[in-house]
């Protein structure tokens, strides 16, 4: 029998300390790349971004990797291979409602969509803890607020690289002919 590691409320408050050490520059460098107007202009791939993004993370590590130890537990067997697309487009529309927030803000509005997509960790980590999360054996030994806390950050490092991955895509459209130079 296979061994389930165990997630304890130590090691994601590690983790989370990690993760707000690779968040900070991240943010930083954001903020201080992308514009106002430049953000305004990613409408479009920050929603294809995200939607990619969340489709990929959820199919290898919802769907595949931790699909036995964690989400069997959680999501009827059914859903296995929709929640992919389920939250790809789920994410795209959370990322079109950040974009239309965060456009909005004098400054750093690329910063201020990193954050939204920081705290909507508590939505759906929220939704997961109420649906029994933290009582599969891999997680039992962990505390709903260290899991929270850690989803917050890991989730803004997502969702700076979707700007990133965003700003990638404008440039493939330059390159391809998509996009006209603004």
């Amino acid at each position: 029998m296979t061994q389930v590691p165990q997630v304890t409320s130590a090691l994601l408050w590690k983790a989370t300390g990690v993760a707000v050490s690779v968040d900070l520059p991240l943010l930083i460098v954001v903020g201080s790349l992308v514009s106002p107007a430049l953000f305004r202009r990613l409408k479009w791939q920050l929603v294809a971004a995200a939607s990619l993004l969340y489709a990929v993370l959820w199919f290898a590590v919802g769907s595949v990797t931790y699909w036995d130890a964690v989400y069997s537990h959680v999501f009827p067997a059914w859903s296995r291979w929709v929640l992919p697309f389920w939250f790809g487009v789920v994410f795209g529309a959370a990322a079109l409602l950040f974009w239309a927030v965060s456009v909005r803000a004098r400054r750093w509005p690329a910063v201020w969509f990193a954050l939204l997509g920081g705290l909507v960790s508590l939505v759906g980590h929220g939704i997961g803890i109420s649906r029994g999360l933290m009582r599969v054996p891999m997680l039992a030994q962990a505390s709903a607020v260290s899991a929270l806390v850690f989803g917050v950050f890991e989730f803004v490092f997502y969702w700076c690289l979707i700007v990133g991955l965003a700003i990638a895509a404008r440039h493939a459209g330059y390159a391809l002919g998509l996009v006209k130079v603004a």
